[in-house]
């Protein structure tokens, strides 16, 4: 009898996550990876929050961390002007204004808002994404964004383990959230592959140490993995082959959501892909009564299923539907 043989090497690790369904609610904050995995939890109908923007360090992460658990509003001395406009050293640059009190007012109605999704037992998605650190000489604080301003007003270095361990040690005790770390998989290479490795190093030794001290609390996905090891062919990257390409993307998201929803929640999941795709479907001889009645069956499914995904209002879909069938 032949066996077929596996051509990869899988990664293999202890599945620790809760089974969450869709009354449970996410935040999901830190890099890039966070925001690509939103797409996810958006088009499959899950509560969910990507506050702050990209962030990339860990130290920025858990100041905007502890001043959440605070209910700590965002003020002045959080702001910094770059040629008029306003922005936030512990956000990315989609925050600007060219006044203060409308950003601030921006950001605050933000944290408002994280902090209530939090308060209800959300689930904390993080991604680290390096260890590089930047320091603004006049305070001697960790930015989460140089926002363009000139290289001298910095100080760089990477963080220590204990550093990382330590600032994010404050947060878990504190809270009663379950908080999934994982590693984004995009390699920084402008400082070089040596450095990037170096930097992801720190990430992936000090998670460890902080599921190992806070094991009912914290778990790791190993997203970086699956990528770098598993899926390790550049037919797996964008064409920039540094940031993973949509296969890749959609397979770490099936290997996430078989670790962290129940049976019954994957199987809801299956039949909202098939909403999604009757509502891309397109008719092949313009709007006919088969189209409008193909159209009108979808819109039942989709009533009985906001019954089902109560964190999402379907409101657009329904919407689109009702300007074709009325």
């Amino acid at each position: 009898m032949s066996i077929t043989p596996n051509f990869r090497t899988e990664v293999n690790f202890t599945s620790k996550f809760e089974k969450n369904n869709h009354s449970k609610q996410f935040l999901l904050i830190g890099s890039c990876f966070s925001s690509e995995m939103s797409h996810f939890f958006k088009k499959y109908c899950f509560g969910f929050l990507n506050p702050y923007g990209t962030i990339y360090n860990p130290i920025s992460l858990a100041k905007n961390l502890e001043m959440l658990v605070n209910n700590e509003p965002f003020s002045k001395r959080n702001l910094t002007t770059n040629n008029g406009v306003y922005l936030s050293w512990n956000h990315s640059g989609k925050y600007y204004n060219n006044n203060p009190e409308l950003l601030l007012e921006k950001l605050n109605s933000e944290q408002e808002n994280t902090f209530k999704t939090f308060k209800n037992n959300s689930t904390l998605f993080v991604t680290f994404g390096t260890s590089k650190l930047y320091e603004l000489k006049e305070t001697n604080e960790v930015v989460a964004n140089c926002h363009k301003n000139i290289s001298a007003n910095f100080n760089t270095r990477r963080a220590t383990i204990n550093e990382v361990v330590n600032s994010w040690k404050t947060i878990l005790k504190k809270i009663n959230n379950k908080v999934i770390f994982t590693v984004s998989p995009v390699r920084h290479i402008r400082d070089g592959l040596i450095e990037n490795n170096l930097n992801k190093s720190i990430l992936l030794l000090a998670i460890d140490q902080l599921c190992k001290e806070f094991p009912k609390k914290a778990s790791y996905f190993p997203s970086y993995e699956i990528l770098i090891d598993e899926l390790r062919d550049y037919r797996f990257y964008s064409n920039d082959w540094v940031h993973p390409s949509q296969e890749a993307k959609e397979f770490i998201w099936r290997v996430l959501s078989n670790n962290i929803f129940s049976q019954e929640t994957r199987k809801l999941n299956l039949e909202i892909q098939k909403i999604r795709s009757s509502l891309a479907h397109r008719p092949k001889f313009g709007i006919n009564d088969d189209y409008l009645s193909f159209l009108n069956n979808t819109y039942q499914k989709i009533i009985e299923l906001k019954t089902r995904t109560p964190n999402y209002t379907w409101e657009n879909e329904i919407n689109n539907i009702k300007k074709i069938i009325n």
